[in-house]
């Protein structure tokens, strides 16, 4: 389970097919919310949801029985490998930022966990309380 003021940040390349997928599920053993994709936990109401911010950061958060303001249900049985697919399609669509260093430069992702709070909204994400991880677009660099 993570705690309450966990630091989690991994960022990745988009070229890499397996990098994201496996961040989202490194980060939802660690929250403890990997079971809940169990047909078990499903039955008795566990939910994993998702919202997409203004600014652009696909969050993936959690539920029981009742879905939290502002998130929203997979219209699918949740699935690492579809999900993930899912979130490089939405980061995808995002202008590269080059810098002006020497190298070269790939569209890639961060992820980082969502702050808990008890607030209907922060940083953008609505009811923060039930979120687990969001994904933003990111430039990876490497130097020559």
């Amino acid at each position: 389970m993570f705690s309450s003021n966990q630091i989690l940040e991994v960022s990745g390349s988009l070229s890499d097919q397996f990098a994201l997928g496996n961040a989202l599920e490194f980060a939802l053993k660690c929250s403890g919310h990997l079971k809940n994709m169990r047909q078990e936990e499903i039955d008795r109401g566990c939910k994993l949801l998702y919202q997409i911010t203004e600014d652009g950061k696909y969050c993936i958060g959690w539920g029981f029985k009742d879905i939290p303001s502002g998130w929203l249900e997979y219209p699918f049985k949740f699935n690492i490998d579809i999900v993930s697919r899912i979130i490089h399609q939405h980061l995808e669509k995002y202008t590269l930022v080059k810098g002006g260093s020497d190298g070269s430069y790939k569209k890639g992702f961060i992820m980082k966990c969502i702050e808990l709070s008890m607030s209907s909204e922060k940083n953008g994400i609505k009811s923060p309380f039930y979120g687990i991880v969001y994904f933003k677009p990111y430039t990876c660099f490497y130097s020559k």
